[in-house]
């Protein structure tokens, strides 16, 4: 249909698209607090812990199936993570351990790590969250200061290491907690330390970008033409 003769929707009705933010806390809630929340509940209730583990993970894999589904497609990192997370399942089926449960969030939390790196050659990480959480006046400046100075493109690519460092860090203190600690506190444990470098891989990726980065950032483009006369 051409767009000039689509039917004029009341705004009130018109569905915007899904806020980023909004996205982030929903993905947080059922990936990270649900398997927590269920874990501990059934763990009160007497479940053994490698059933108590494995059905925390019903509501991230419906997640997972859920959003396969509705963008009818599979990028990447959801390829990626999928994967491990079915590959982590059924080697704990055959070993029937349950800290190879354990450790699945570690393996996780590599593959996203390692996708940000990844994604240092082309656009990064970093300048994907920029460009997802800023208005439209600073957006175009992060994309005009992206193509025109090499300095701004190398504030991002540190900003992406930080973030892929950061996650690799907790992979593998993850597996490391996974077969070394109490197996009933690990989730706990895991979840906060998971925060705990998050928010320090933001605290420390917005100090260096607003000392490094932001003075790139041009309300309005340098004109190097010479000014005409007044005729």
């Amino acid at each position: 249909m051409n767009p000039s003769c689509a039917p004029a929707v009341s705004p009130a009705t018109t569905a915007g698209p899904p806020s980023p933010q909004r996205e982030i806390v929903v993905s947080l809630l059922i990936n990270a607090v649900a398997p927590i929340v269920v874990f501990y509940g059934l763990r009160t209730a007497g479940v053994d812990q490698w059933t108590a583990l494995l059905l925390g993970l019903v509501a991230p894999a419906a997640k997972a199936v859920h959003s396969v589904i509705t963008k009818r497609r599979i990028d990447m990192l959801a390829g990626l993570v999928v994967t491990a997370l079915l590959l982590s399942v059924g080697l704990s089926f055959l070993s029937g351990s349950p800290r190879t449960l354990l450790a699945r969030d570690g393996w996780i939390t590599a593959v996203v790590g390692i996708w940000i790196l990844l994604t240092l050659p082309r656009t990064p990480y970093h300048l994907y969250a920029l460009r997802t959480f800023t208005g439209s006046t600073l957006h175009e400046q992060i994309n005009t200061a992206w193509h025109d100075t090499p300095a701004f493109r190398r504030v991002v690519q540190v900003a992406t290491t930080i973030w892929g460092g950061a996650l690799l860090l907790d992979a593998v203190s993850t597996v490391v907690l996974a077969y070394t600690m109490p197996i009933d506190s690990v989730p706990l444990i895991g979840a906060l330390k998971l925060v705990a470098l998050i928010v320090l891989a933001e605290v420390i990726s917005q100090v260096y970008f607003r000392r490094s980065g932001v003075p790139h950032l041009r309300d309005e483009p340098v004109d190097d033409r010479p000014a005409e006369d007044d005729r």
